[in-house]
């Protein structure tokens, strides 16, 4: 076993042994396997939460792409995307809402409506504009201990996206039926926004509104139920208005007697609108602990909180984590459904709270996409994706404290479910099949590793209660020091496999991706106040010619922290330097051809990763080299830089991580390792 590696274990059984037994027992037994496959998995759970971005719970974790990435969207005036421009002047920072010091557990929400126009969202620098600069408050391990403890003993995704940058409702749309209309061919005004009519919070379909014209297309539950797959809804009496089921056509004027109503609208024994404003959930929780102890748990379950227990702002996130622990240990209790169910946590929207992770949009007037963006545009604006949000995924088969950088959105748990039961979802539009997984890089069902400790999550309500009484959070008057953990954790192989070249025509910049890998991916290019959209399926390639005048400035940003940047002018020698990268093995190759009439004096700098000094090269006119980097020691990370002596101003910047379809290690950039 390597030696982090075995740190990590020694940590997680340290963990262990303050486990009561029966969750020791629990989780020390293997996955149940037959077939070493996704074919293994008998149970899915997905609790879907409320409003909290990735970087707002866990840009301070170690090992994701978060506080520290080492390549955020950087503005031409030099400051990065964590320094948001304040419309009054200067600039407003992450910082850190204090759970011990302040009520932070229990602030209000911020705008989270419809993004409306992307123009404005381009360059990723509107946050507190639009959403006042409580947006850039995030909590730390300290605050969110349960959660902290459950990424690093399992898997946590940091490139999964909401499907749309706008409410709760159309996102759930998403969860439920891969669509919030607009592929289905239906445009509703609710595609984007909550319902201004039915605004019934709880589960009792007495409170549904006469008024309200439900949603006609086809759910994934509908779909579930005419293959024969067991599924069902745990909620209770109250539920925030949450179950996205309710709203549609076929969950209206049902008899309790009807199929759908008992799987889909009924509540659990217990709860009721008397306890409803009381309940911290535990009705739920019992009458998911009683299906799971009588190994009667639904293939497909999704759970919808009370409120109180949401994470939606001012629901406090220690109350979600204590119901989010009595959810799991449940699971645990059995150790027979625990070797065969997967659960996953996320959330539907950021709320109004900042992450630096710009998503991936279809291309509107610029850029090109080889899959039909078909469903994907509202009133001329592109739908998705939206800002990410946090994804855990727990099971026998994600233990172990990795890591996932592979793009998903919420449409991603569907395609999940019809890898598993065979069941389509032919809603979701062809562009979102494309950019977003399906959630099986998450996993290793062939050789899981056997290594996890539940975090102990109980005593979260009471210690949580204990800072409501104290002050608010305030905005720090001038700009915090912001970190995220030092280290790596784990990382899973991912499809990706881009090949994108550029280079200066005259008063043209050429762009060229190749996508070699197994799955779709975009690219976002900046440049002169622009933000250009590619979408490439898997092997595919497509070319465009971007215009600029007099010097240029482009940087493409794509998944996993892959960046190409390139700086110059109009009719230098440089126009001539064709720029390539590939590997072989574990060394990364960069070809250098020298197109101009005139010799050029090239460096390869490393930016991080290498010690070693700059890789000089002169190439005369035809000249073709190659120069290599050895990529064992960083994890197959790279991060260069290639100039031209006599032209200045000449910069082609390659970085990211090589795949070998082998397991990694995250950005040991971002831990400040290197």
């Amino acid at each position: 076993m390597p030696l982090s590696r075995r740190r990590d274990f020694l940590k997680m059984s340290a963990a262990a042994a303050a486990l009561p037994l029966p969750l020791r027992d629990a989780f020390a037994i293997p996955a149940r396997r037959i077939t070493g496959s996704i074919k293994d998995v008998q149970h899915v759970v997905i609790l879907m939460q409320e409003n909290r971005s990735f970087d707002h719970y866990f840009g301070s974790l170690r090992g994701v792409r978060g506080f520290g990435d080492p390549r955020p969207l950087t503005w031409q005036n030099g400051k990065s995307v964590f320094h948001q421009p304040h419309p009054r002047g200067g600039v407003v920072a992450p910082f850190h809402l204090d759970s011990k010091g302040t009520n932070a557990q229990f602030m209000a929400s911020l705008d989270h409506s419809w993004k409306g126009s992307q123009a404005r969202w381009q360059d990723w620098d509107a946050w507190i504009d639009a959403k006042t600069p409580m947006t850039m408050g995030y909590f730390t391990r300290a605050d969110l201990p349960f959660y902290y403890a459950l990424a690093d003993a399992f898997t946590i995704c940091d490139a999964y996206h909401c499907s749309i940058f706008g409410p709760t409702s159309p996102n759930r749309m998403f969860l439920f039926s891969g669509s919030n209309g607009l592929s289905a061919g239906m445009e509703i005004p609710d595609a984007v926004t909550n319902s201004v009519i039915e605004v019934n919070e709880t589960a009792d379909p007495a409170n549904d509104s006469a008024r309200f014209t439900p949603y006609g297309w086809t759910t994934y539950a509908e779909r579930l139920q005419h293959a024969g797959i067991d599924w069902k809804v745990y909620q209770e009496f109250d539920n925030y208005g949450d179950n996205e089921l309710a709203y549609f056509k076929a969950f209206r004027g049902l008899d309790p007697s009807d199929e759908l109503y008992r799987r889909g609208r009924a509540w659990v024994d217990g709860a009721n609108a008397g306890n409803a404003k009381t309940s911290r959930g535990e009705h739920l929780i019992a009458a998911f602990a009683r299906d799971v102890a009588a190994d009667r748990l639904p293939q497909v379950s999704w759970i919808v909180a009370p409120y109180i227990m949401c994470e939606h702002p001012a629901a406090p996130p220690g109350y979600g984590e204590q119901f989010t622990s009595g959810l799991i240990c449940a699971l645990a209790s059995n150790p027979e459904v625990w070797a065969k169910t997967v659960f996953i946590l996320t959330y539907d929207e950021n709320d109004g709270f900042f992450d630096h992770v710009p998503p991936l949009v279809p291309p509107k007037a610029n850029g090109i996409s080889t899959a039909d963006t078909m469903g994907e545009f509202y009133h001329g604006e592109p739908v998705g994706f939206g800002p990410r949000v946090p994804m855990m995924v727990v099971s026998p088969w994600t233990r172990g404290g990795w890591v996932n950088s592979q793009l998903f959105d919420h449409t991603s748990i569907i395609r999940f479910l019809e890898r598993r039961f065979g069941v389509e979802e032919p809603n979701i539009s062809p562009w979102r099949r494309a950019m977003a997984g399906d959630l099986t890089s998450v996993f290793d069902f062939a050789d899981p590793d056997g290594s996890a400790a539940l975090p102990d999550g109980h005593d979260r309500l009471a210690v949580t209660d204990e800072s409501k009484g104290l002050a608010k959070p305030v905005v720090p008057a001038m700009p915090q020091t912001f970190a995220q953990e030092a280290g790596q954790r784990a990382a899973r192989p991912l499809p990706y496999a881009l090949d994108v070249t550029g280079r200066a025509d005259g008063g043209a910049f050429e762009v060229e991706i190749a996508n070699r890998g197994a799955a779709g991916a975009g690219l976002t290019v900046y440049h002169a106040g622009e933000a250009v959209s590619y979408a490439v399926e898997a092997g595919k390639h497509v070319r465009d010619r971007l215009l600029f005048r007099g010097t240029f400035h482009f940087t493409a940003h794509g998944p996993n922290g892959f960046l190409r940047r390139w700086t110059g002018g109009a009719g230098s020698a440089s126009q001539g330097l064709r720029v390539s990268l590939s590997h072989k093995a574990d060394m990364l190759v960069l070809s250098l051809y020298n197109e101009s009439p005139r010799m050029l004096s090239v460096a390869v700098t490393p930016n991080a990763y290498w010690l070693e000094p700059a890789h000089r090269h002169d190439l005369q006119p035809g000249a073709r080299i190659e120069d290599r980097w050895s990529l064992s020691a960083s994890d197959h990370w790279y991060d260069l830089s290639v100039t031209a002596g006599e032209e200045a101003g000449y910069l082609c910047r390659l970085a990211g991580h090589i795949e070998t379809g082998r397991p990694s290690r995250s950005d040991p950039a971002m831990g400040k390792i290197v």
